[in-house]
């Protein structure tokens, strides 16, 4: 596996003197010890030059620009094409834009298979060339060079629902907070200990500080003209020394589950504009901008929970708006996809019955975008068709639901990691061993958990099935009404 930095992430590595060390100078090194473990490559891309002999300070410059031949670079690096200029824009040659361009240049071109980045902007631009699966942050490329190559994550706990009260004031995950909200932090905070209001936590030991928090309220009044029954995110934190565990999501997760069950009809939260990555990573989840800017220069982002019968959005994005939980099976492919009872534990850790030592401590697991490998022939899944997971051998029955986001089929394993490392559950070697024939790669979000699972019995007296299915195969069209039904949809 090939590892791009930019040169955000060199900086870090090759501080210059102690007040150049970085807060993800820990963090990035650590990535490059990680890379060597695995036998992964570091690389750096010529055009980082460029960026570093920007810098104002002389012997700072000529220091770094001797540091740089310790890296390998990326050999005859593709240029970027006209097709990337067509998305993104063309950008003056030498600029900052240019730099950054020249490295997604390389991971668009498949002479890298991924891009490591702090910086937000590129994150963005990976998004609309199709490649955001393999840009990464320092703490997700970490995460992924642990998962793909076996290198003992770390066994944090999974979502814990605590109240207001329970809460440390002294946590350094607040520290942020306080800042941005001074002096008024911990008085608030205060008054949500008082109010005993609802929170969740994510954290890695027992005694050890947080790794994520969200504190919630029912709305009152209603702000920014949201109407109906309104649920408040007041703070949604994930710490950034745990970036790349997908935390996020995860407390997201617990988010949409209670705003579900609750049923509430709108999620809200206020945001700084400077928190652009915040901003990015709900946007992925169906908050938009509203347009409202209250006294203290936050934006307010609000995602609808209810979906209106007169909503012309096509399937996916009618999933990423207004679910977790609500998707579309009208007018969509339903596939049935098998998947052994070890596997449904790790990648869908919240199904009932399902024995963890470690719950929370796989990424794969934590979140709602999540991915699926297998040798399957089907080649006809598109954008907001409907998956429907049934465990096979043991207790079987279909327990999870999904909506496909995008497949890719492809023999090359570092293909395939590349597009599934932030994901999957496989790690690189079975990823190898899978790849001896085509692999199809379906990247989907997972839409709903069936508190009571449609069991093999039920499909089979539906004759929906006539044998317990051993890859994936379509959902007959003419059953939709009776999964309808069944899934409460």
């Amino acid at each position: 596996m090939k590892f791009l930095i930019d040169t955000n992430v060199f900086l870090p590595l090759e501080p210059a003197s102690s007040a150049d060390v970085e807060e993800n100078t820990s963090v990035a090194a650590e990535l490059v010890r990680l890379c060597s473990e695995a036998e992964a490559n570091v690389y750096l891309h010529r055009a980082t030059r460029i960026d570093i002999s920007r810098d104002e300070c002389l012997d700072r410059r000529r220091m770094r620009e001797q540091l740089l031949e310790k890296y390998p670079h990326i050999p005859e690096p593709p240029l970027i094409s006209s097709q990337m200029e067509e998305i993104i824009g063309k950008a003056e040659i030498g600029s900052n834009d240019w730099v950054d361009d020249s490295l997604l240049a390389a991971v668009y071109g498949d002479a890298a298979d991924y891009l490591v980045s702090e910086d937000t902007g590129v994150h963005r631009k990976a998004r609309r060339l199709g490649i955001a699966e393999r840009v990464a942050t320092v703490g997700e490329a970490v995460s992924i060079v642990r998962r793909l190559f076996d290198l003992s994550p770390l066994p944090p706990p999974a979502v814990q629902s605590v109240l207001a009260h329970e809460l440390s004031e002294h946590d350094p995950i607040f520290s942020s907070l306080r800042t941005d909200y001074a002096p008024h932090f911990d008085n608030w905070l205060r008054k949500c200990k008082r109010k005993h209001r609802k929170a969740w936590v994510v954290r890695p030991t027992d005694s050890g500080p947080l790794a994520g928090v969200c504190i919630v309220k029912e709305e009152e009044p209603i702000e920014a003209g949201l109407s109906g029954k309104v649920l408040k995110m007041c703070t949604f934190k994930v710490s950034d020394d745990f970036r790349g565990n997908r935390y996020g999501e995860l407390l997201l997760k617990a988010v949409f589950d209670y705003a579900c069950t609750n049923r509430y009809d709108w999620a809200y939260l206020t945001v700084f504009p400077a928190h652009d990555y915040l901003i990015d990573f709900l946007a992925d989840f169906g908050f938009e901008r509203t347009g409202t800017t209250n006294r203290r220069g936050e934006e307010l982002l609000a995602k609808p929970l209810c979906p209106g019968r007169s909503s012309g959005l096509d399937p996916l994005p009618f999933h990423v708006r207004f679910g977790p939980p609500a998707l579309r099976l009208d007018g969509v492919g339903k596939f049935i996809v098998p998947i052994r009872p070890g596997y449904v534990g790790m990648l869908f850790p919240e199904v009932p019955n399902q024995l963890s030592l470690f719950p929370g401590q796989d990424a794969f697991g934590n979140g709602i975008r999540k991915a699926y490998l297998c040798n399957a022939g089907i080649r006809t899944m598109c954008p907001g068709d409907v998956l429907l997971f049934y465990q096979s051998q043991s207790d079987r029955g279909i327990k999870v639901v999904g909506v496909v986001e995008r497949t890719f089929v492809s023999q090359d394993p570092s293909a395939v990691s590349s597009l599934v490392g932030k994901r999957t559950v496989y790690s690189f070697r079975e990823i190898e061993k899978m790849c001896r024939k085509e692999t199809l790669a379906i990247l989907f979000r997972q839409a709903h958990i069936l508190g009571s699972p449609i069991t093999y019995n039920e499909l089979d007296e539906a004759r929906v099935l006539t044998a317990a299915p051993q890859s994936i195969q379509t959902f007959p069209e003419e059953h939709s009404e009776w999964l309808k039904q069944r899934l409460s949809v």
